[in-house]
């Protein structure tokens, strides 16, 4: 294991420097951590990056640097070094011979060559969904253990921007890391960490309220607690920076240089060791695609610790972050500060917040959320198929896995890359999908009894699916439920389109038959515009068919989609407003608009009443002031003004649309936003679907596109926001809790990353709001906030700025269909039609001490929505199935179901409710894995870390009881979820628990409800 660093290597660098790691030392030992932050994308595409290809872009040759440092190892056994990227190492390993590999696995085990984070990509932070932290983890640990039988046990998170609760408890505790090191911490925080008489550069962050302590890790800030992750000025030893004098240490030659640098090395050792607490400091030894020309720095650095060491007033040491944490560990009467809330917004100086790529590239975003979940469900079908065949589906599988693990990188759903490889991004989840979908006809065909071939309709959201939209359709449609849950829900079909009106008689008569012939209740509503991302006309329906569908947990519903003769009848019209005005109204709630907006809202429950407008606006991008040259670009929102302008100056647009199932408004601003907003009968929640875009740019200004929800509430300035999906964070207008803050952009510096949800809840009692919560979900990250204004949430949708914010993409988050080659004239110019992007909003009203236990389940509905898969050629024979015996209680989700090798499954189920969140639901829940799964008999459960590869008591084993300042001796009392004689599971708030497990042989008769 990682953190039992060969005793080989650690005793000949204690041998080689004088080093004793325990008891009292007289000097600093400092840790040279030699390593290379490789971008899985940014500036250049990934392939690009490896192959060095594209240097006109930038200089970066990832397969050089990975030859030329094992070369360098191998020709000393003291060097060392730390990778990260697998994406880039899993290239490499597959191009190498048998003797490079046997070479390069003896690097591994005597510790010379260390994998820190061992992601598929560093990830960023601030919007991937914690199921995809998660998943991108899993895929390169996989590659670790398979290949080296080796796990991380440190998290490197050097370059997002910011950082996240999620990462600190479930990506580095939960996976099994005792160390997290990383650079960007905003700069108010830096200064006073970095202050010698705090001595706060390294502390233990215990970042998750309903984890607790177990969930806490050691954690440190690189680069000379600078904000960076590169080496102290004077001692970057790359040719391609040329920064740092090389040693010239032959006295009969000129310019003679050792004691130069090591009394700058000395000097700079000491600064640092009195901003930390102990003995021992780390050096990050590199930087951006560093070490091409590996024997420069090794060259360097030999030298620097030989005559450093001979010096004698500090040590010096190649180490790595697992020799540099064990070393921290060992200082048994060091205690640390504590930290306990996460490092998010990040400004690196005043003005300079970076909050805008919590929005950037929404249609990105909004793509890798919606694979994401598809990708689930593929891995689903490939577990409960129950047919040998579906080994054809894990080629797909493995090429989807790669192309979202590379999506989760920190350039990538941040949408801080170049428009490129933003498209490159794209075109490898397109590609994995497309080859997963090929295969999963075969796992449908199983299960459903046919010989039936499945189609998925991609476009479902443009009003585009060939299935549903034939003259004459006649059409069956399996509906996929990745949830443990039953689940009653809205289906939407688009239909052939009229040839008059907007729904006339000649638009034809739709039915929809469940599995007994049966038909279901149906409405016909409005589509959304039909057009593509660049505005053009994408061939959609004018018209949708509702539809109410109820699903069994893990399983299938059938569906049958027939056109039908006779008159229209029942099938809904739209009825047009003409004064504005309008009320959506279902059993739980009752909502009045008024000049064609929003007015009032009413949980009927508990009797609130809520006065609400919702506005559709739009901040202007800075390009600089007088106060700071800051532009608004890609990372930075920095607006023109606190006050946002209005998209539309004029009255909404409002249709109204009644149904048995639903009732609908449908809303236009102007000529480049329009939402629909449906209420449908027994749901609690609003749904909004916006289309917004092109964004206007040719009066030259940049615009920030908001929504904003304006009430009476009382939240006194205070708003809770998602971490990746997870715990419900509290936050505040203008406050920070590690600091005494100084807002400097009171709309920028009080945005926050709503990856999943953001709510504010009343505090005044004596009004009717008392004990009221409003709650927001979004379908994809996004920036926002409710504590910029009293009263408010507001949600930022879409930007399109003219100017770069000067932090390195070196264009303008001008999103548009074309860009120009990065050669010749014109070098990467967009041009073409702007970017149009639909999202979707869920709104919803109650008492507070109801909201969790309506949202929550709400959240895992949105993010794995219902998948119809449509059969061709042949009948489907089986009305129902379910992979479950029975439902997961209401407080778990199944979260992942996958094939892991010959022999075992990998299943991960994780409690949905937050410490004291719902009464009853973030209570302690139990499952039963032997009775679980209908039709198939479970022999052998074993428990794993969260990213599968090490059984959980490794994790229970490597934390470590840091001495925590101002508290007692930290106990670790975490446990297994896991009872192996009944084979039942108990997790509490929050807690994911990961198993492997192993069925006995499969019956191909599952129990199906036919």
């Amino acid at each position: 294991m990682p953190l039992a660093v060969s005793a080989r290597l650690l005793s000949t660098l204690i041998a080689a420097c004088g080093l004793c790691w325990h008891g009292a030392r007289a000097v600093v030992n400092v840790h040279l951590v030699p390593h290379t932050h490789d971008d899985v994308g940014w500036l250049k595409t990934v392939d690009q990056y490896y192959a060095g290809l594209n240097n006109t872009i930038q200089h970066a040759y990832v397969r050089m640097i990975l030859d030329t440092v094992i070369g360098e190892l191998r020709a000393n056994p003291n060097r060392t070094f730390t990778y990260v990227e697998q994406a880039f190492f899993q290239r490499w390993w597959r191009q190498q011979d048998q003797k490079t590999k046997n070479a390069v696995v003896e690097l591994v085990k005597r510790g010379q060559l260390s994998f820190t984070n061992g992601g598929w990509c560093m990830h960023d932070e601030a919007t991937p969904f914690y199921l995809d932290m998660i998943d991108q983890t899993t895929l390169g640990h996989r590659f670790l253990m398979d290949e080296f039988g080796m796990s991380p046990s440190i998290g490197w998170q050097l370059d997002p921007f910011g950082h996240s609760a999620t990462q600190a408890a479930l990506l580095t505790a939960e996976v099994g890391m005792v160390g997290l090191f990383f650079a960007r911490i905003d700069y108010q925080d830096l200064a006073l960490r970095s202050d010698p008489s705090d001595k706060a550069a390294e502390f233990i962050w215990r970042a998750s309220p309903s984890l607790g302590d177990d969930a806490q890790v050691f954690t440190g800030l690189t680069g000379q607690y600078s904000g960076t992750y590169g080496p102290p000025v004077g001692f970057h030893f790359d040719s391609l920076v040329s920064e740092a004098d090389p040693f010239q240490d032959d006295p009969s030659l000129m310019d003679y240089n050792v004691k130069t640098i090591v009394d700058e090395f000395v000097t700079k050792a000491l600064w640092q060791a009195n901003r930390t607490r102990g003995e021992n400091i780390m050096w990050t030894m590199g930087d951006d695609f560093n070490y091409e020309s590996a024997h420069e720095w090794f060259f360097n650095m030999d030298r620097l610790i030989k005559y450093v060491n001979q010096d004698g007033r500090v040590r010096a040491l190649y180490s790595t972050p697992e020799m540099y944490v064990k070393a921290k560990a060992s200082e048994t009467s060091v205690s640390w500060p504590l930290k306990v809330d996460d490092f998010f917004p990040y400004a690196d100086g005043p003005h300079h917040f970076w909050t805008g790529y919590f929005t950037s590239r929404p249609a990105l975003k909004r793509y890798i959320r919606d694979s994401s979940s598809f990708l689930q469900v593929a891995k689903q079908l490939a577990v409960v198929g129950l047919d040998a065949s579906v080994v054809t589906l894990l080629a797909g599988l493995e090429t989807f896995q790669e192309a979202m693990g590379v999506a989760q990188h920190h350039d990538a759903v941040s949408g801080t890359a170049k428009q490129h490889v933003t498209f490159d991004y794209a075109r490898r989840l397109a590609r994995g999908q497309a080859e997963t979908m090929q295969s999963l006809s075969t796992p449908l065909q199983t299960l459903a009894k046919t010989k039936a071939t499945f189609e998925y309709c991609l476009l479902r959201n443009e009003s585009l699916c060939g299935p549903t939209q034939a003259d004459a359709a006649d059409v069956e449609m399996v509906l996929w439920n990745g949830l443990g849950q039953e689940r009653s829900e809205l289906i939407e079909l688009p239909i052939a389109s009229p040839s008059k009106g907007l729904l006339g008689s000649d638009g034809g008569v739709f039915a929809v038959l469940d599995g007994e012939g049966k038909e279901v209740p149906v409405q016909r509503v409005p589509s959304p515009p039909a057009i593509g991302n660049y505005g053009e006309a994408s061939g959609g329906s004018s018209e949708t068919l509702l539809f109410k569908a109820e699903m069994p947990p893990l399983g299938f519903q059938t569906y049958r989609l027939v056109s039908k003769t006779g008159t229209e009848t029942t099938q809904s019209r739209p009825k047009v407003a003409t004064n504005g005005d309008a009320t959506l109204e279902n059993d739980f709630i009752k909502v009045g608009f008024s000049n064609g907006t929003m007015a009032i809202i009413t949980d009927k429950a508990a009797g609130n009443v809520l006065s609400i407008v919702q506005s559709w606006l739009w901040y202007e991008g800075s390009t600089g002031n007088e106060q700071s040259s800051q532009a608004s670009g890609a990372y930075i929102f920095r607006p023109t003004s606190s006050e946002a302008q209005p998209v539309f100056n004029g009255t909404p647009s409002l249709k109204f649309v009644s149904g048995d199932l639903a009732d609908e408004v449908h809303q236009t601003f102007g000529d480049w936003v329009s939402q629909r907003i449906r209420l449908p009968k027994n749901s609690p929640f609003l749904e909004f679907t916006f289309t917004v875009g092109p964004i206007p740019v040719s009066d030259n200004k940049g615009k920030e596109i908001i929504t904003r929800f304006s009430t009476n509430m009382t939240n006194q300035g205070e708003c809770y926001t998602d971490s990746n999906g997870r715990e419900m964070l509290y936050r505040k207008k203008d406050f920070r809790a590690s600091w005494n803050f100084t807002q400097t952009e009171p709309v920028a510096g009080n945005y926050f990353p709503i990856t999943t949800s953001v709510f504010i809840k009343s505090h005044d009692s004596g009004n009717s709001d008392a004990a009221a919560q409003l709650t927001l979900l979004t379908d994809a990250a996004q920036a926002g906030s409710g504590c910029v204004r009293e009263g408010e949430l507001e949600m930022m949708v879409h930007r399109d700025l003219l100017q770069d914010d000067g932090r390195g993409v070196g264009e303008p988050l001008n999103e548009t269909q074309f860009v120009n080659p990065y050669v010749g004239s014109n070098q990467g110019q967009h041009y073409g039609p702007g970017l149009v992007i639909r999202g979707q909003h869920r709104l919803l009203f109650s008492a507070t001490s109801a909201a969790a236990k309506a949202w929550r389940p709400m959240q895992d509905q949105l993010y794995m929505p219902v998948r119809p898969f449509f059969a061709k050629g042949e009948k489907v024979e089986v009305s129902s199935f379910s992979a479950l015996s029975k439902a997961l209680p209401a407080n778990v989700q199944l979260l992942t179901l996958e094939p892991w090798n010959a022999s075992a499954t990998l299943l991960r189920l994780a409690h949905q409710f937050g410490k004291g969140e719902d009464s009853e639901l973030s209570g302690t829940a139990t499952v039963d894995l032997k009775d679980l799964f209908s039709g198939r008999s479970v022999e052998a459960v074993e428990e794993q870390g969260l990213a599968a590869t090490i059984p959980r008591t490794e994790v229970l084993k490597r934390r470590v009881a840091w001495p925590v300042e101002g508290s007692d001796a930290d106990v670790m009392t975490g446990s297994e979820t896991l009872d192996k004689s009944s084979l039942k599971v108990t997790l509490t708030s929050l807690q994911i628990g990961t198993y492997l497990v192993k069925f006995a042989a499969l019956s191909l008769e599952p129990t199906l409800i036919v």
